[in-house]
This record gives C-alpha cells, sequence and structure tokens, in this order.
C-alpha cells in the first residue's frame, strides 16, 4: 500500500517514515490500514447478505480514505438494502473516483 509524503510528495512502500525527507508516515499508514480493514469487513458481510453492516463499513472505509472501492462496496450495499436513491449517488462517486479521481466532488 502507498503512501504519498505529505512534506516532500514521495510515494512510500509501507514505510512508517519517509525514505526521501524522513517525515513520520505512521498516522497515514495506520489510517490506509483501517480503511483495508473496513472496506475487508464490509465485503464480508455483504458475502452474508448483511446489508447494514455493509453498508455500514463501507462508510468507514469512506471516510478514511475516500476511495472507490469503498463507493462500490457502499452501492452494493444500498442495492441489496433497496436504498436506491443513495445507490444511484455512490455509483456516480465511484464512476468519478475511476475516471478522474483529481475532480471528484464529495
Amino acid at each position: 500500500m502507498e503512501t504519498v509524503c505529505p512534506a516532500c510528495n514521495k510515494v512510500n512502500n509501507e514505510e512508517t517514515h519517509c525514505s526521501r525527507c524522513g517525515a513520520d508516515l505512521l498516522a497515514l499508514v495506520q489510517i490506509r490500514r483501517s480503511a483495508a480493514q473496513a472496506l475487508n469487513s464490509g465485503t464480508r458481510s455483504l458475502k452474508q447478505n448483511d446489508g447494514r453492516n455493509a453498508l455500514h463499513q463501507a462508510e468507514i472505509s469512506w471516510h478514511l480514505k475516500n476511495s472507490a472501492e469503498a463507493a462500490r462496496l457502499a452501492f452494493l450495499s444500498c442495492t441489496l438494502l433497496q436504498r436506491f436513491a443513495s445507490a444511484t449517488r455512490w455509483y456516480e462517486l465511484a464512476i468519478a473516483l475511476e475516471n478522474n479521481p483529481a475532480d471528484v466532488n464529495f
């Protein structure tokens, strides 16, 4: 999992300190790991037809890291729960992030 150093913009792989400038990246690494864990938990819940928990975990992941994966999980969860207006919004966010992550308006 790559983490971009906020001080020098160097891409680092799982390091807790930037290999270029030495900035502490531990908090960013932990946030990304937590987002991935929530996404994995939500995926398991979705596979078990537990849409409520899947959506909850997708939202946790989304709040930690706005990712297309979290938006897709939320879309599928809302579809399972028959919350079609919310599903549409999550779908639009997922597509927008996949096409151009820099231009997404949250």
